[in-house]
């Protein structure tokens, strides 16, 4: 079964299911463009189709079609040329030109600058929709000459989507990752390609592209021109239909039929991808996940059929971390683009300054206008019109004002204090077509902040957007569900964490029972710290600690905690390049903190360079990390170290800086090396830098505000497997009472899944380790165990077991679940670490690295690899690697290498049926990477390797001898010509015998005439292929390939005549890839 078969054939058919149109081209390199409705394999866009369908979906109120040819090529042009621009900026330009593009003038009606439609939005299914498959681009000048993605999805000509499909084989264990390594080439993205100044792909295929899409089948995602491979995520609503529809399916079906059916595929385009600036920097391009398109969707629903303020409104709960203002920007374009909701009035209502920036700057990608109200006056006169426009709005705007009272009356109450307005807030705005759309509700609705926004709207829809909604008993009517009605969609902690979106956080208690550190050391520090006091007050400041400020400020104390934080970052974060949040009780402590570190890491500096061998590249790395306050501002009477720590953070750009990774090589990035934020109250929710893992917590946090905290260390990025939180305060006892928001059965489920302790993380690890084992114990390879236990009694014995696991891996599928098995184990060895009960299984690590290692080199399987396994793990792993001569940032050892029988001999350890396995699976690989410069010869090599194979199965010393004398081969390629032909006519000769002929045998009275021909065409390949530019000119190639068409059409052998095309494309590849060769000649 192949990837075409088992990927990439379903993937088509469900597709014209769905009504789309696919062509399938088969599994081979396609040779005529027409078949994928181009006149030249250059050419990305379906001109025709392009033409036909826009001029069809553009017409007058009679019917009549109205661009003319000229318009539509212009049109087409537009598309085209996109000069000096990068992929993403062409990408965003023609986004806009697809949501709005103009031509001169309508020469039917006389109207000026008429709007043309590339898409009909409004009617899905007047659009043509194709998939072809197998969707070949000529690419000349790059490393391969054509690139051929698996499928391509095209609305109206136009490129929307890329798939790429992988199925596990012999040489990929990791299909997925392969099929990300495909796109980013085909996006000519790849960093060694570009730093070798080589190009590969074409970039242009892109530049209209709304998404990629990679699958194997079982496993399928998505992402951008943009993505990284951890920004893949699956897609799992059926919206509009109920998501229990998609039971039984695959991720792949499920994606095709909840994201690219045609009504949802458009949609997605119109409203629901944006391009965005990143607090690290560069730009991107979004699309949405599934659950922001669903609680959108349904938003829009209910706007919709609704017919009360309580039917209208509802509760998003969508957990930290999951795009709840990304959902909102989504929700208004949904509202401008539909006919029946563009009259709403949107107010975007939010109860933070710095969340009124962040949500300000997304609020922007809806487009058109944002109405900031900047004053309660404003409020009233802005938002009690019916314009249908945009409005942003802090919520202290709606309090009510109290009135002052004058001397003479406060005299005679005895008081000065403000008397409570004798008015409510009143109506602003009671218009129906109004939504409230408010940011993190939680925190409002309790007060009278939350009636007067009611009162001032009191027939809005309100939907209120949450990740920690007040569900507890004791909130009563407080809670989030009850203010604003029901649930409209929800998207919990666990499901970001199984969706990849977000990361589980794992919770160290320093202070706490479940701590894994020290335990006793610390409450002896502890009690030094405090050893004036008296046992009964010692016992009390336990009971309280951190109740009170002078403790949580007191410079032994957060000395102790400041060098305790400092060794935790250094073992556990800095080694994969992430960064620290630290959470202090006020400024006077943060202050403290600050010096407190920056000490622990200069004394943990000068330890590194004592040693008696110092590890420079920690010392660089120490030498580089910064420590940075981020506090408010105190107003006209503020202390003097307050400035000077908020002037620093001002000068050093720390929020920036702080968001980016650690580069220590420009020296104009020195500040990138703040490593930990330290902060009271700011930057504790909405703050989104995916570079933090640990957050320090050092103060008293309570309820849904802790929720929002902890948060901060849970998004995604490359490399990082979880967030973790260390509590120095004693927030938790025990995990299930960590928080007292967590009484109802829903919130302790989702305190228990989604905040774990390291501890927890333990039978994870044995159970991952467990099913390695069972996976060798499974298949009969016995005294695995043992091995990665090192009990075995002799190095023979080891070798055994290691040749008999590695040869139960020349099955792709059990290497493929060997591969999965493993990082999965290693990603928890890489949490556990540096911790002591990672010990038992740091040797197993060790053991079943060199495992994939053997096997990587025995089947040339370069998707082999330690991958995201962590830095902690790979270091661990690599260095015993290494101590055994195998050093594993070598690429597996290549056929013609001067030293490959040494290695060969060496991997082998005196096992023959090793030495034949890899020589074996060497020989294959040599013949997949240069099959293009002979084809003919290299097919020979491959059927002679399955032939000795099938006649030497369990003789390996005879086995490993014959293929050795194949590897001469291999290296030596074709010597001489054949039949009286040279070399180079006999390598044409023979490649397109088996391109133009039944089963490569060239008919007797054809031999002569044929020798004679290719003889000719390489004189003429040799005449002109040698001048500096022919391969970059295509005006040359154009006349070299004319005169060998001429060639075989004036030839008698019916064959070549009737494929001259093809076989005039099959000549000029091959000379391309033996260019060299053909200009040294050919001997006879």
């Amino acid at each position: 079964m192949s990837e075409y078969t088992e990927v990439e054939k379903p993937f088509l058919e469900q597709l014209q299911s769905l009504g789309w149109t696919a062509i399938d081209q088969g599994p081979e390199i396609p040779q005529d463009p027409g078949k994928s409705i181009r006149l030249s394999f250059r050419r990305w866009l379906l001109p025709g189709v392009f033409a036909k369908a826009v001029a069809d979906i553009n017409r007058t109120a009679e019917g009549k079609s109205w661009l003319t040819d000229k318009q539509l090529n212009d049109l087409q042009d537009q598309i085209l040329r996109q000069p000096n621009r990068t992929l993403l900026e062409a990408n965003e330009a023609i986004q806009k030109l697809i949501f709005k593009t103009q031509v001169d003038v309508n020469e039917i009606t006389g109207e000026q600058d008429p709007v043309a439609k590339l898409i009909d939005f409004e009617n899905p299914g007047n659009n043509r929709f194709h998939a072809i498959n197998q969707f070949r681009i000529d690419t000349p000048g790059c490393v391969k000459q054509f690139i051929i993605p698996d499928i391509v999805l095209f609305v109206n000509g136009i490129p929307l989507a890329v798939v790429e499909c992988k199925k596990g084989g012999p040489t990929c264990a990791n299909p997925m990752n392969e099929a990300f390594e495909q796109l980013q080439r085909y996006m000519n993205k790849r960093n060694a390609t570009l730093q070798q100044g080589l190009k590969e792909g074409e970039p242009r295929l892109f530049h209209t592209v709304l998404l990629v899409v990679r699958s194997s089948g079982l496993e399928a995602d998505f992402g951008t021109i943009t993505s990284g491979e951890e920004h893949f995520f699956p897609w799992k609503t059926q919206w509009p239909n109920n998501d229990s529809t998609a039971t039984g399916m695959n991720q792949q079906q499920q994606l095709i039929a909840g994201m690219l059916n045609k009504q949802n595929l458009l949609h997605i385009l119109r409203t629901s991808s944006v391009f965005m600036d990143t607090d690290s920097g560069p730009r991107i391009k979004v699309v949405c996940r599934y659950q922001q398109f669903r609680a959108a969707c349904k938003i829009c629903e209910q706007l919709r059929n609704g017919k009360t303020v309580v039917q209208r409104s509802g509760v998003i709960w969508h957990t930290q971390g999951s795009g709840k203002s990304l959902t909102m920007v989504f929700v208004a374009r949904m509202i401008r683009v539909s006919k029946d909701l563009n009259d709403f009035k949107i107010v975007l209502i939010n109860d933070r300054i710095d969340l009124e920036e962040q949500l300000g700057r997304t609020a922007t990608l809806i487009g058109g206008r944002v109405n900031i109200i900047q004053s309660a006056s404003d409020l009233r006169t802005d938002l009690s019109t019916d314009t249908s426009d945009i409005n942003m709005v802090m919520v202290h705007k709606f309090l009510q004002r109290e009135e002052s009272l004058s001397l003479k009356v406060a005299e005679a109450l005895g008081t000065y204090q403000a008397m409570p307005s004798g008015k409510t807030f009143g109506v602003v705005n009671d218009s129906e077509r109004i939504i409230l759309m408010i940011d993190e509700a939680h925190r409002t609705q309790s007060s009278d902040l939350g009636d007067n926004i009611f009162e001032a709207f009191p027939n809005a829809a309100r939907i209120a957007f949450t990740g920690t909604p007040l569900i507890t008993e004791r909130h009563g009517e407080k809670k989030t569900h009850k203010r604003f009605g029901q649930y409209i969609d929800t998207y919990r902690l666990m499901d970001a964490v199984n969706d990849g979106a977000t990361l589980q956080i794992l919770y160290e208690g320093k202070t706490a029972d479940t701590a894994l550190t020290d335990k006793h050391g610390f409450e002896i520090r502890f009690e030094d710290l405090f050893k004036d006091r008296s046992e009964d007050e010692l016992l009390a400041i336990k009971k309280k600690y951190g109740a009170t400020g002078d403790i949580l400020e007191a410079e032994k104390r957060i000395n102790a905690i400041a060098k305790d934080m400092v060794d935790h970052y250094i073992s556990n974060i800095l080694p994969n390049g992430f960064k620290a949040q630290v959470v202090c009780h006020s400024k006077l402590a943060a202050f403290r903190y600050k010096t407190a570190i920056e000490d622990a890491l200069l004394d943990r500096l000068e330890k590194a360079k004592a040693e008696p061998l110092p590890d420079l590249n920690l010392i660089k790395r120490l030498n580089f990390l910064k420590a940075v306050v981020v506090v408010s501002s105190d107003g006209t009477n503020e202390a003097a170290y307050i400035t000077t720590l908020r002037r620093q953070a001002k000068a050093w750009n720390a929020v920036n800086n702080f968001c980016k990774p650690f580069d220590m090589d420009d020296p104009d990035k020195e500040y990138t090396g703040i490593a930990f934020l330290i902060v009271c109250d700011m930057l504790l929710t909405g703050f989104d830098a995916p570079i933090e893992q640990v957050m320090y917590i050092d103060k008293k946090i309570q309820e849904h505000a802790l929720l929002q905290a902890i948060a901060r260390t849970n998004r995604v990025l490359r490399g990082k497997k979880r967030g973790y939180i260390v509590d120095y305060i004693g927030l938790s006892n025990h995990l299930t009472e960590a928080l007292t928001l967590y009484a109802a059965t829903d919130e302790q489920e989702e305190l228990a899944e989604g905040l774990k302790s390291i501890t927890s993380e333990m039978p994870v690890l044995e159970e991952r380790y467990q099913r390695l084992l069972q996976l060798f114990a499974d298949n009969k390879v016995k005294d695995v165990d043992a091995f990665v236990q090192g009990s075995l009694p002799d190095m023979e014995t080891d070798a055994a077991v290691v040749h008999a696991a590695v040869n139960l891996l020349k099955d792709e599928k059990i290497r493929a679940d060997f591969d999965v098995y493993l990082k999965k184990f290693l990603m928890s060895m890489d949490i556990v670490l540096p911790h002591q009960a990672a010990n038992p299984y740091r040797v197993p690590a060790k053991r079943f690295g060199y495992i994939l290692r053997v096997a990587k080199e025995r089947y040339k399987d370069t998707s082999l690899n330690l991958g995201d396994a962590g830095e902690k793990v790979k270091e661990l792993i690599n260095a015993h690697l290494i101590s055994l001569g195998i050093n594993p940032m070598v690429p597996p050892i290549e056929l013609l290498a001067d030293d490959f029988i040494e290695k060969l001999i060496k991997h082998a350890g005196g096992n023959p049926e090793a030495k034949a396995s890899e020589m074996e699976h060497a020989i294959r690989k040599h013949c997949t990477v240069h099959h293009d410069e002979d084809p003919a010869f290299y097919k020979k090599l491959s059927e002679k390797v399955e032939n000795l194979i099938e006649q030497y199965q369990g003789h390996w010393d005879v086995l490993a001898e014959e293929l050795e004398k194949l590897r001469t081969e291999a290296i030596e390629g074709r010597k001489t010509g054949e039949h009286g032909m040279t070399r180079e006519a006999t390598t044409f000769f023979e490649h397109i015998a088996n391109e133009a002929f039944a089963d490569g045998k060239v008919p007797g009275d054809a031999k002569d005439k044929m020798k004679v021909l290719m003889e000719s065409i390489v004189d003429t390949l040799q005449d002109s292929i040698g001048s500096i530019d022919f391969w970059t000119n295509s005006d040359k190639q154009k006349k070299t390939r004319s005169e060998i068409k001429t060639a075989l059409m004036l030839t008698d052998i019916k064959e070549l005549k009737q494929n001259r095309e093809r076989v005039a494309i099959e000549i000029m590849k091959l000379a391309k890839n033996r260019h060299d060769d053909l200009l040294k000649g050919g001997d006879k």
